[in-house]
């Protein structure tokens, strides 16, 4: 079981933090499979949603994934960042949604039915099929306020 990382999820990139209340912020976060990446026990930790952030838009965006591949997105156990294998991905977004050369979006009723929290967050995806390495992403739209 292997859990991958994008930049963000990495502490490479900070995602868009405001400063006043109510601000909508976009962050955009991308993984690119230059590893094979094997269905049934492999996840992507996509992004950060930040404390206090209320997510009001989601969604994923997959390029070359090969084959029907489905994702599900949601949060994810643990600390944020944090490269532990046995850290686990929630389906709170949505599951199992077409991902190959698709946008699979989650709805504002599952959006807004996770609560704002004291700590950062891991935004986490798994997929339903192989994914071999080359010229194949996923990108993720978070959309949240505080």
């Amino acid at each position: 079981m292997a859990l991958f990382q994008s930049s963000m999820a990495k502490r490479r990139e900070t995602p868009p933090t405001a400063y006043v209340h109510g601000a909508r912020m976009v962050s955009i976060s991308k993984f690119t499979f230059t590893a094979a990446f094997a269905f049934a026990t492999d996840k992507i930790e996509m992004g950060l949603l930040p404390a206090g952030a209320r997510v009001v838009g989601a969604r994923l965006i997959g390029r070359n994934l090969g084959g029907a591949n489905n994702a599900s997105l949601g949060l994810m156990s643990g600390e944020a960042g944090e490269p532990d294998n046995a850290r686990t991905v929630g389906t709170q977004l949505f599951s199992a949604q077409a991902a190959q050369n698709a946008e699979p979006t989650a709805t504002t009723l599952a959006c807004l039915s996770i609560a704002p929290s004291d700590g950062h967050r891991g935004i986490g995806v798994t997929l339903s099929a192989d994914v071999a390495a080359g010229d194949r992403d996923l990108t993720l739209v978070l959309e949240y306020i505080f």
